[in-house]
């Protein structure tokens, strides 16, 4: 796994863009704050809708990260 450090650089750091979301949606319904005039329920909704998007693009961009590493260390060998 070494040999892929952009790719794993690239995944900690979607893992970390979605983990800032949890909390951000998390602590927002907890503490029922309202955020430029939306309620903490829409905030939530909208949150649990793009989820799977959101999601998705992260795993596409980690996964594009590791076929650039492959396809470049295979031009580098060749």
């Amino acid at each position: 796994m070494n040999r892929y450090r952009w790719t794993v650089w690239t995944g900690m750091a979607g893992i970390g863009l979605l983990a800032l979301l949890a909390v951000f949606t998390t602590v927002v319904r907890g503490l029922n704050i309202v955020v430029a005039g939306v309620q903490p329920e829409a905030v939530v909704l909208t949150a649990m809708m793009t989820a799977p998007f959101t999601v998705g693009a992260v795993a596409l961009v980690t996964v594009g990260a590791a076929l650039v590493e492959t396809f470049r260390r295979r031009s580098v060998d060749s």
